[in-house]
């Protein structure tokens, strides 16, 4: 689950034991995990090649903070993924909800995102995090027609050199 923040106006991942929605700025600050951390996640983790995917509602909200914060923040990462690379791919808009579809029996993110894994994103037998943004751009749209949906637009954001993420055999 996800939230946004009334008051800070901040994106938070939300445990699932997190269930006061009358006190839900409270329960987000004690239980859930900001964006910010997230961010800082990206700095700390030592991996040269980092890819987050966020499959929830208004998940964009996660790094769109990030694309607006302080330039220390901006700098940290930048450094980090020079000659490697981070990236981020959220299912919707901060403003979106990310949809569910019985027949495709996941959400269209992550029908978009399983089936771009199973080689559909591929180029010259290479599915890289670029041709799987791609693909999932390209992808969800035609689902949200294709089953009457209402808008839905993944969104992505990266610092960095493009890095295989499977080899299609």
């Amino acid at each position: 689950m996800e939230s946004i923040s009334e008051k800070s106006k901040e994106f938070y991942l939300v445990p699932n034991d997190v269930t006061d929605l009358k006190n839900v700025d409270e329960a987000l600050l004690k239980n859930g995990i900001a964006s910010k951390l997230l961010q800082q996640y990206a700095v700390n983790i030592k991996a040269q090649k980092q890819l987050f995917i966020l499959d929830a509602c208004q998940s964009a909200g996660a790094f769109s903070k990030l694309i607006e914060s302080d330039a220390t923040q901006q700098k940290s990462l930048a450094l980090v993924a020079r000659s490697t690379g981070t990236h981020w791919m959220a299912a919707s808009g901060s403003q979106q909800y990310a949809q569910e579809f019985s027949q495709l029996g996941h959400g269209a993110f992550t029908y978009a995102l399983l089936t771009g894994l199973e080689g559909k994103a591929q180029i010259q037998k290479m599915i890289t995090v670029n041709g799987l943004k791609n693909y999932i751009s390209d992808i969800i749209p035609k689902l949200m027609k294709q089953y009457n949906g209402s808008e839905q637009f993944p969104v992505s954001y990266g610092f960095g050199k493009d890095f295989p993420v499977e080899e299609v055999k």
